[in-house]
């Protein structure tokens, strides 16, 4: 159930609380992409022990991906944007991580920030079947 008989579910407030915290308007980033941030966590296996600190934690990653070095130092300081960056590159080592699926995720949601999005490129693994017969023939 996306929102409850009650409203929306406590953990996209917690998701809500830590973009806030982390510099970025809470209403700058849709629901689908909160829910699908909730999702990721709650399918890793993430929220097992102590759910709002790794929320708040995602979130904040989220926030970096969507602000962009600058804007997220100014509002965060400098240690905490060194540490979000060293994340962001440990996403090109670790593609299997969370947050290699957070940078997918505001990458095709349409909200990272350019600095983000230029660090890197979705590729397409497709390749039509035809290409390749003509690419062979070319080659004999």
């Amino acid at each position: 159930m996306i929102f409850g008989f009650f409203g929306r579910k406590k953990e996209i407030h917690m998701i809500d609380d830590g973009l806030r915290d982390s510099g970025a308007y809470s209403s700058s980033i849709s629901d689908a992409v909160k829910l699908a941030l909730y999702g990721l966590a709650k399918d890793r296996g993430l929220l097992q022990n102590n759910a709002e600190q790794v929320l708040h934690d995602l979130a904040c990653f989220l926030t970096y991906c969507f602000l962009g070095t600058e804007d997220f130092e100014d509002a965060n300081g400098a240690d905490l944007s060194k540490d979000m960056l060293r994340r962001l590159e440990m996403t090109k080592v670790f593609d299997e991580s969370v947050d290699a699926d957070i940078v997918l995720l505001a990458l095709h949601s349409g909200i990272a920030h350019e600095t983000t999005a230029g660090r890197f490129s979705v590729e397409e693994d497709n390749v039509d079947e035809s290409d390749d017969a003509s690419h062979a023939n070319k080659r004999k």
